[in-house]
Formats: C-alpha cells, structure tokens, sequence
C-alpha cells in the first residue's frame, strides 16, 4: 500500500503521540483526505505554498494535540522513574490507556487542554490512579 506525503505525516505524529490510534487506517486515510482538500483550496484560492502547508496542517493534525497517551507517559517518567524502567515505560502507558478512560472522561480535553489549571487535576488523579494499580 502506497501512503500519500499527509498520510505518513500523520502517521508518524500518530505513533509517536497517539500509538493506540496507529491502525485505524481508515481515519488516517480520511484525516488525510480533508489535509489534502484544505491545501489544495488553498492554493485555489490564491495562498502560497506555506499558508496552504499550515491549513493543511491544522486540518490533519485537528484534535490531536492533546494526548492521553503522552500525558501518562510524561505521569510514568516523572512520578514513577524509580519503579518503571525507561524500557517499559511505553508498554505501561498503552496499558494504562484504556484503564484510566474514566478519569480522562471528566475533562473536557481539547487542543489546549495541557495549558490550562484542568490538567495540573487532571494530572494528579492519574498519578493516583496508577498508584492504585500497583506501580
């Protein structure tokens, strides 16, 4: 199978910030369909080649600034560098992932989410969390 430039561009960023998401090629295909309509009505309408880039960009990487997967990543390094290795840290945040759904499910989490006092909550409540799954 042959992948467009916004495909592997997204899946690139989907592996590094959103692993879980990696196989659902169908939404990869989509997202990138919408980047690629974005550029290319761009350029139609008379933008240059790097405005169009940053709409198209918008448009692929939309709702995915925020990540649960990077925020228990970030949770495991720092509150748990003395009982995770680095080696495991990646597995245990999949893990975790579909364990803590009930937490992230109180937030409104959204591009901006990271910057706001909601995550700093948000934040402690997983620590606590994994703390009660024994790690």
């Amino acid at each position: 199978m042959e992948f467009s430039y916004f495909q592997l561009r997204l899946f690139a960023f989907l592996e590094e910030s959103h692993p879980d998401k990696i196989n659902d090629l169908q939404f990869i295909r989509q997202r990138s369909e919408l980047a690629a309509q974005a550029y290319s009505e761009a350029i139609q309408n008379g933008q240059n080649h790097i405005e169009a880039g940053q709409l198209a960009k918008a448009e692929l990487f939309r709702g995915l600034h925020f990540s649960k997967y990077n925020t228990l990543f970030e949770i495991l390094s720092e509150e748990f560098y003395d009982t995770v290795s680095d080696e495991k840290i990646q597995q245990y945040a999949l893990e975790l992932l579909p364990l803590c759904e009930d937490v992230f499910a109180k937030y409104s989490l959204n591009d901006g989410f990271a910057d706001t006092p909601e995550y700093e909550k948000l934040y402690t409540e997983l620590t606590g969390k994994i703390v009660v799954y024994g790690l």
